[in-house]
């Protein structure tokens, strides 16, 4: 099974290279990087060309800030594979983690790095950034039996993306996935989820509108396909 690991990057250069090598020593070999960088000032690109001639790396660069969402699409459309997993950039996604989700993989559609389930969790959140995550999973928990609606660190087979209609808004690509594409079996696995420690947060206030709009726009997606079954 050739893996994809898309990652998407916006001025990551202090974390990028070693990020490559810790992808590179979980998943060995069979897999592409794909880094989808949306126009860098700090030499982020860069350093993914450097490190393309030693490792199975592809640079997707974009004109300019297009958002996490549509980058993880991109990635999708540049690199085929047999199954793509989605990361990010600054560490709070353990690179360990990616051999499990390909072995899990192997048996299922649709694998989930879940911070809210036994073995999970969160650290270095402030209490209000916490609050604001529960409400976000509170409100995407009747589209899909998913726990951590609002997980950024999955993998999904490729063929369960044939015909589906992927338009996320803002960072929650994940849950466009749990919702509208074509998977049938599942698991969830712990993620201890950390916060980053170089780098700055990619998240802006609007953010969590942007989220309240694609939660909308889903349930009405939920809602015509029960009427057409």
């Amino acid at each position: 099974m050739h893996i994809a690991v898309i990652v998407p990057t916006l001025n990551e250069a202090e974390n990028i290279e070693s990020l490559i090598l810790c992808i590179n020593d979980a998943l060995k070999e069979d897999y592409t990087i794909v880094v989808v960088d949306d126009n860098s000032k700090d030499g982020t690109q860069g350093i993914v060309v450097g490190l393309s001639e030693k490792y199975p790396v592809k640079l997707v660069a974009r004109p300019s800030k297009l958002g996490l969402a549509s980058a993880v699409l991109d990635g999708i459309h540049a690199c085929q594979a047999d199954a793509y997993i989605v990361m990010d950039a600054d560490f709070s996604h353990p690179p360990a983690l990616l051999a499990v989700i390909r072995k899990r993989l192997e048996t299922c559609d649709l694998v989930v790095a879940s911070r809210h389930m036994e073995g999970g969790g969160i650290k270095g959140w402030p209490l209000k950034r916490r609050i604001i995550s529960r409400a976000a999973i509170m409100l995407g928990r009747p589209l899909t039996p998913i726990k951590d609606v609002t997980s950024g660190f999955f993998g999904i087979r490729s063929s369960c993306l044939d015909n589906v209609n992927l338009t996320p808004r803002g960072f929650k690509i994940g849950l466009e996935c749990f919702v509208k594409a074509n998977w049938k079996r599942y698991a969830e696995i712990p993620l201890l989820f950390v916060d980053r420690q170089r780098g700055s947060s990619k998240l802006r206030k609007g953010d969590f509108l942007d989220y309240l709009k694609q939660i909308s726009l889903l349930y009405v997606y939920v809602m015509v396909r029960g009427r057409k079954k």
